[in-house]
């Protein structure tokens, strides 16, 4: 899964992969193998190279605040999904065409042509990185043509739908 860190004012890349008990990440250009364990309210978590880190995390929605001996980290970790509609209008703009954020199959389709939909109900399931991601109405509308049909995998930037303004 690629996820973005902010920690101060800089957007770190992060990826992970589960590898058996434990997962690869990926920060910035450098892959870290890791395995956590959870005893309480502390985690330790142990580095490819046998050191060991005795942590503890907190999480408030997409903050987490890591305290490691006397340092803490508050990171945000926001989904790729989630930071593209945030940078994203709350409009139709000119086309009214809702486009694929990324590259992905589509699980459910849950409008159908004519559907009226107001801003933020669910138009279809994009299936990506192994997350299904519900992708919602940017304004209140009217469903005047679908592009798609479930079961169909898409690139990133594909027509999904054409929503009309009311």
């Amino acid at each position: 899964m690629i996820f973005t860190a902010r920690y101060r004012d800089e957007e770190i890349p992060l990826e992970v992969e589960r590898h058996g008990s434990t997962y690869r990440v990926k920060l910035g250009e450098r892959w870290i193998a890791a395995d956590m364990v959870t005893a309480g309210g502390l985690r330790s978590l142990r580095l490819e190279d046998g050191t060991q880190v005795l942590l503890a995390h907190h999480r408030e929605g997409s903050t987490h605040q890591i305290t490691i001996g006397a340092s803490r980290l508050d990171i945000e970790i926001v989904d790729p999904l989630a930071l593209r509609r945030k940078r994203g209008d709350d409009h139709l703009g000119d086309s009214g065409i809702i486009k694929a954020l990324m590259p992905g199959r589509i699980a459910r389709v849950l409008v159908e042509k004519g559907s009226e939909v107001r801003r933020g109900a669910g138009l279809l399931v994009l299936e990506a990185m192994k997350m299904e991601n519900e992708i919602p109405a940017p304004a209140d509308g009217i469903v005047d043509e679908i592009f798609v049909k479930a079961g169909e995998t898409v690139e990133g930037g594909a027509d999904l739908l054409h929503l009309r303004a009311i």
